[in-house]
């Protein structure tokens, strides 16, 4: 039996089937070009945008039919008129199929719909507005299903300004939360005002930062068990940390309202299995900024310090506090 000649025949659909990843730094990024490359690659899962440069105050992507499943836009511009450069206005995004979202840098709180997927979530603003409030607490709200979510200081900072009265809508699934803090004093009183609003978490990680004057500044900020307490008033109910098995703070320093933390964290996560404190990493470097003269005093201090972790009563029969 003779064979049949079969003709194919190939359609260009003006799709790219073949991008997965696209990076773009530093990058002047005109009208639509966003839209078009999204829509013309059906296969593309992660887009970075680093540093690029917009055609217009207001970054907005909506591709419903999308395949993207990571989408990061850090400290990117405006290049509109000169009164509007710089500045970004109005961020957002409608992609269902989004599981990641990274924005950091920019001046305005993003707007993100659709976001049923989406599980992790990083959030950096630099600077705020007069409702700055009412955007972060709908910000949150389409993270309701984010099961991993990192913060800064200024996000602490407009809860704080509210009275930290509780969100719209709590992170009921939220798992794992990492934050940066600028002013402890400030910022870990509007932490307990987050924590008391995720249920759900397990893990809890804290980088804390300060800014001092001079070397006196310096010591004086370290460990004292005279100072007054601050964190007492705000009391965590054990059901708001049931489920916390794990907390992790860098650059301990020992700072009354750190203490405070610590304690009241311990005294209340009935499930937790692991603390760690790194301590070393802050007194090297206030050696370091301080000088040699003083390191009799720190050495006395950090000593103190560890002495009163470790005298911490735990609720949580199975807790180990590491420091290091």
């Amino acid at each position: 039996m003779a064979k049949k000649n079969r003709k194919i025949v190939r359609r260009d659909d003006g799709m790219d089937h073949t991008i997965k990843i696209a990076k773009l730094t530093v990058v002047d990024l005109r009208k639509d070009s966003l839209y078009n490359l999204v829509s013309r690659c059906p296969c593309l899962e992660e887009l970075h945008l680093i540093r690029c440069k917009l055609s217009s105050s207001s970054f907005k992507l909506y591709s419903p039919k999308s395949n993207l499943k990571c989408l990061v836009l850090q400290y990117c511009i405006c290049s509109a008129p000169p009164s509007h450069v710089g500045t970004l206005r109005h961020v957002a995004v409608n992609i269902p199929s989004l599981l990641q979202f990274k924005c950091e840098g920019i001046s305005c709180y993003p707007t993100i719909n659709n976001a049923n997927n989406l599980t992790e979530a990083k959030i950096r603003i630099l600077n705020t507005r007069e409702n700055e409030h009412e955007l972060l607490c709908k910000l949150l709200q389409d993270l309701h299903n984010v099961e991993v979510l990192t913060l800064c200081y200024q996000n602490l900072e407009v809860l704080g300004a509210n009275g930290r009265r509780s969100l719209l809508t709590p992170l009921c699934n939220l798992k794992r939360l990492a934050i940066t803090l600028l002013w402890v004093e400030k910022d870990l009183p509007n932490l307990m005002c987050l924590l008391r609003n995720s249920p759900s978490l397990e893990a809890l990680s804290l980088d804390l930062h300060r800014i001092y004057e001079g070397a006196e500044g310096m010591i004086s900020s370290v460990y004292n068990e005279d100072e007054s307490t601050v964190l007492e008033p705000l009391l965590l109910p054990s059901d708001c940390v049931m489920h916390l098995t794990k907390i992790e703070i860098k650059n301990f320093q020992g700072l009354k309202v750190e203490m405070e933390f610590v304690k009241i964290m311990l005294q209340s996560s009935l499930c937790l299995k692991e603390m760690v404190i790194c301590i070393s990493s802050r007194y090297e470097l206030l050696k370091q900024r301080i000088g040699e003269e003083h390191n009799g005093v720190l050495q006395m201090k950090k000593d103190a310090a560890v002495e009163n972790i470790l005298a911490c009563t735990c609720a949580s029969p199975d807790a180990q506090i590491l420091i290091y």
